[in-house]
């Protein structure tokens, strides 16, 4: 177990308790209590008493809360090799109470924070009730120091806040000779997980689960280079740095995000990524926060865990302004936010084995502090709290950063690993994080490649390799490299003075369709295939090829508007490249879609309906190949012995007839491919059209706008050309197609002149 019962935590002999379930977040916590580092595992709070708080009060007070709250006389006990949460019928609690008034006042405060450090690091056993203790030093008549340290497992910061409050509201009666409430809440910890296990096998959150299986395959936690390497990471020395952010630089951040419409919370995320960014070089930095997961009306006032996990993974371009990266950042907050009902255990389930430790080498927690923190604020009665800052109990990160309101403004602390980081590094990295919230408020329409204060901030170099473990997955920490963007861009009608339209490969492809278009509509071709392959692309997501084909478009047309297209997957592509460069506010006018199935309309059917419709492909394979045999394109061998023989095993047969023969087949189309089947788009306020051939099957199991309807949130036209797939951009069907579009981008224009 993690610790073994002592004077402050009092056990209980009676051993009658009823076993219920655990919720998910109990269950990884027993693990990791069972683990080589059971560290960071307590909350451990102090307040500042002032006033007159006695002994017997506050032990009574406590009381009065474990009598109302079950999971305060809850412990963890492993029933038939699962841990069950055990709830005893009483439960008392033991006070502990240390004198310091006989000493001076700088050493009775220097001795209670020696023994507030001590009280935080200890462990608390699972198996022994109450998970928490309670101490009070008194520093003098008129002011004593109350400690209670939770373990993780029976509450969070917002039950601390409640239970603190509830504390209060008691001692306070007890004074007053009345009788405390202590009525049962609503809701206790055990109803919560079965609501979990309900919620989880009902299949409401299959969405949130399929939204955190792609966003986290493939992904590696953004480790900062540490200054030592020990043998041995015990965890169990955190030490927590601080500053205070100027009084006029908290109230230009407040000013800021109402401005923008910002959170505090995107603001501060954006602020790290930013910091991440530069300590580490990465283009592409991930982020662990914690939510308080209190959607549920019943569970604002569960004293309880509830704390949920989510991960941040936020693409930077140093070509963006600043502000524009606060709005990526705000995004990706919302989006994870929308999300975050699912249990972070059922996320991390979707995780090759270990890949899950380093996930969030970097967290986050923004948040309100627990209680008052005024000294002049006095409650009625005869004492008040006023929180204090906490210490370290060891921590299960490399890096906690955290953002607290107080009364004197906002603090910014960093929780570190001391045995990894030396305190002058923690220091400098706060510092870091302040330079780049500073930046963020006052230089917003800076671009990041441009600004002063980031390029004061320099590349950590570790004085060991800190580097994660490389996933089986095939997780890549850096971007697909682009070496010679001048050799995979190609430019038609250079000397049009129209919206330019970008195309997403190739250019022997689009060139009919670039005379079809005029002469004063330039057309540039971006050629993805990478001049250095073959190269091994395997375990990018398509996300990240969309973000390598937009540092394309980038170099090829610095600044929108934008007018996208592709044609077959390089469609798909072309939307996920105009969803990047409108979260970097540019303007999209318009993506074409040429005969692009949706990523993922196939692969959401059932099995039974992919089979059904690859069965209609191969189908109408065979009768291609009837109509080529009528053209004289093919023999008689060819369209009846072929078959014949291939059967026999006498011929090596092709591959079954599907829409990736359609592709050209070279290696870099290979990797968009498969990392097609993996994407998942979600909707995007994005115009489109959809040019559909005639070759493309319709029916129940071929939408008839292939997919994409609940993904384009802008308009969405559709255009049916008279072609076979791969003959789309033949003269006929390319003329087709730009006298679809001219009259359509001359009104979009027109918009914008207007």
């Amino acid at each position: 177990m993690a610790g073994r019962p002592d004077d402050n935590q009092a056990p209980l002999p009676d051993p009658e308790g009823r076993p219920f379930p655990c919720t998910l977040l109990q269950e990884r916590l027993w693990s990791q209590a069972r683990s080589a580092r059971p560290y960071g595992l307590n909350g451990a709070m102090r307040w500042l008493v002032i006033g007159r708080l006695t002994q017997d009060v506050a032990q009574r007070a406590l009381q009065v809360l474990v009598r109302r709250h079950e999971i305060l006389r809850t412990c963890l006990r492993e029933v038939d090799g699962v841990p069950k949460q055990v709830i005893l019928p009483d439960c008392p609690v033991k006070l502990r109470s240390i004198d310091l008034s006989t000493l001076d006042a700088d050493a009775a405060m220097a001795r209670a924070e020696e023994i507030a450090k001590r009280e935080a690091i200890e462990p608390i056993d699972l198996g022994v009730a109450p998970l928490f203790r309670a101490g009070l030093l008194r520093l003098n008549p008129g002011r004593s120091i109350l400690l209670l340290t939770f373990h993780a497992a029976i509450a969070d910061g917002w039950s601390i806040g409640l239970l603190v409050a509830e504390f209060k509201a008691a001692a306070k009666a007890i004074e007053a000779g009345a009788t405390p409430g202590n009525a049962e809440p609503e809701l206790q910890v055990v109803d919560y997980a079965l609501w979990e296990r309900e919620l989880l096998a009902s299949g409401a959150l299959e969405e949130s689960r399929q939204y955190w299986q792609r966003k986290l395959k493939g992904v590696t936690g953004t480790a900062v280079p540490a200054d030592h390497e020990p043998a041995d990471r015990p965890g169990d020395h955190g030490d927590i740095v601080s500053l205070l952010l100027p009084p006029g630089l908290s109230n230009a951040v407040d000013d800021f995000a109402s401005r923008h419409s910002f959170t505090l919370y995107g603001l501060a995320v954006a602020a790290l990524a930013l910091l991440l960014h530069r300590v580490t070089g990465e283009a592409k930095v991930v982020i662990g926060s914690q939510v308080a997961h209190r959607e549920e009306p019943a569970a604002e006032l569960l004293a309880g865990p509830t704390v949920n996990s989510i991960t941040l993974c936020l693409p930077v371009d140093s070509q963006a302004s600043l502000l524009t990266f606060a709005r990526m950042a705000a995004d990706e907050v919302r989006e994870a936010l929308h999300h975050q009902r699912l249990p972070f255990e059922v996320a991390l389930r979707e995780l090759p084995d270990g890949a899950g430790e380093r996930l969030h080498a970097v967290n986050l927690v923004v948040h309100r502090s627990y209680s008052g923190t005024r000294e002049s604020e006095r409650d009625q009665g005869s004492f008040s709290l006023v929180s204090l800052p906490s210490f370290s109990s060891g921590t299960p990160w490399d890096l906690n950063f955290f953002l607290i309101w107080r009364d004197e403004g906002w603090r910014m602390s960093c929780e570190a690993d001391r045995d990894l980081y030396d305190s002058s590094t923690v220091q400098e990295l706060l510092e870091g994080w302040r330079t780049c919230l500073e930046a963020l408020v006052a230089s917003p329409d800076l671009r990041l490649a441009d600004c002063p204060a980031l390029h004061g901030i320099a590349t950590r170099a570790s004085a060991t390799s800190m580097a994660a473990p490389a996933l089986q997955t095939g997780g890549h920490r850096e971007p697909i490299p682009v070496h010679d963007p001048a050799r995979q861009v190609v430019r038609f009608n250079e000397g049009g003075t129209r919206t330019p339209m970008i195309a997403i490969n190739n250019r022997s492809v689009y060139y009919q369709l670039s005379r079809a278009l005029g002469a004063d509509r330039p057309l540039i071709d971006i050629q993805t295939y990478h001049p250095d392959g073959p190269l091994d692309l395997s375990g990018y997501s398509f996300e990240d090829f969309a973000t390598y084909t937009v540092r394309l478009i980038r170099w090829a047309q610095p600044s929108g508007p934008y007018l996208l297209g592709g044609h077959c997957v390089y469609g798909a592509l072309a939307f996920e490249a105009a969803r990047q460069l409108q979260r970097m506010g540019e303007k999209i006018e318009l993506v074409c879609l040429f005969d692009t199935w949706a990523p993922g309309y196939r692969e959401s059917m059932s099995r039974a309906n992919q089979e059904r419709r690859q069965c209609q492909l191969r189908i109408r394979g065979r009768l291609n190949r009837i109509e080529q045999y009528r053209r004289g394109e093919i023999g008689m061998k060819d369209l009846v012995w072929a078959p014949i023989l291939r059967r026999l095993g006498h011929q090596t047969p092709p591959a079954e007839p599907t829409e990736a023969d359609l592709f050209t087949g070279r290696w870099f189309d290979d990797h968009i491919r498969d990392a097609a089947h993996e994407h998942r788009p979600a909707p995007a306020n994005i115009d489109a059209v959809i040019f559909r051939s005639n070759e493309t099957l319709r029916g129940r199991l071929f939408d008839e706008r292939m997919g994409w309807g609940p993904i384009v949130a802008g308009r969405l036209y559709q255009a049916n050309i008279d072609s076979a797939h791969l003959d789309m951009f033949q003269e006929k069907p390319a003329a087709a197609i730009a006298s679809f579009l001219d009259p359509l981008l001359t009104a979009i224009e027109g918009q914008r002149s207007g």
